[in-house]
């Protein structure tokens, strides 16, 4: 089981281990996630550049660059995304494998992307007293995938769980997709179900 800490784009390394939130009910806690955003396209819209990558998401999307890691883990998220909305996270070789002052985990392609080392609030609510996980060693969905002309990414869908940090029980679940790069050295994150982000990843384009 593992367990994971996906989201704090904002904070310095150190601090990316811990967010401060404020609780929510738990009867917003039942149920499967889903997107919370408007079905996005590969059409004219705003383009992120990303090592020699380029996105296109739709317009008013914005970039947030994480501290302290030189560019390489930026989340791009919906116009007015609060802290639990669906979004797009782009990861580079200074996260990938990082350095022993950044207190995070090298990524494995056996293992969903989690680079926290401890226990992370659940990504689908703004509550303290519930975690996330991914209890499964093997993805739900594995394969490759085309990223724009000449580009192949290896695919994995891993599901994760939130839970009850009082009861342990499991309290909602989401799927984690991830687009891989190994020679380009880009891993793609869709945190929670971004609509049409499919389109948008093999609409990719390269210099």
């Amino acid at each position: 089981m593992i367990t994971s800490s996906l989201r704090p784009l904002t904070l310095t390394a150190t601090a990316l281990l811990a967010m401060t939130i404020t609780a929510a009910p738990a009867s917003a806690l039942t149920g499967t996630a889903t997107a919370d955003t408007a079905a996005v396209t590969a059409a004219s819209g705003k383009k992120v550049h990303f090592r020699s990558m380029t996105l296109t998401f739709p317009s008013g999307w914005k970039v947030v660059k994480a501290a302290g890691h030189g560019g390489d883990w930026v989340s791009v998220e919906p116009a007015g995304c609060g802290p639990t909305c669906a979004h797009v996270q782009l990861i580079g070789p200074k996260v990938l494998k990082p350095g022993p002052e950044d207190f995070l985990e090298t990524y494995k392609t056996s293992h969903p992307f989690a680079p926290g080392t401890g226990v992370s609030t659940c990504r689908l609510t703004t509550g303290t007293e519930y975690g996330e996980r991914f209890p499964d060693r093997r993805p739900v969905a594995s394969g490759t995938r085309k990223v724009g002309a000449g580009h192949t990414a290896q695919y994995r869908a891993w599901r994760g769980e939130c839970y009850s940090m009082k009861t342990d029980k499991k309290t909602r679940t989401f799927v984690q997709r991830e687009w891989y790069l190994p020679k380009e050295r880009i891993l793609i994150v869709d945190s929670s179900g971004v609509a049409g982000l499919d389109q948008i990843v093999k609409a990719a384009t390269w210099k």
